[in-house]
């Protein structure tokens, strides 16, 4: 299986080739409860998560909503 690589929020990480915007928050132990992800800089919206496959040099960048106060 080959890798590739991407940038997560700004940071350099590799993954399989093929892998799931899903699989890979999974993998990266990302909830998905309130968070958002933009791939190459446009939102993506929640259901096309496990559709969408990662490609070599894509940009993810994942938000989660914080409480506090």
């Amino acid at each position: 299986m080959s890798s590739i690589s991407i940038s997560l929020n700004g940071t350099q990480v590799s993954c399989a080739a093929n892998t799931s915007v899903l699989a890979f928050l999974n993998a990266q132990g990302i909830s998905q409860d309130g968070t958002a992800v933009a791939k190459n800089g446009s939102i993506l919206a929640k259901p096309l998560w496990g559709k969408s496959q990662l490609q070599h040099n894509d940009k993810l960048d994942v938000f989660t909503l914080v409480a506090g106060g």
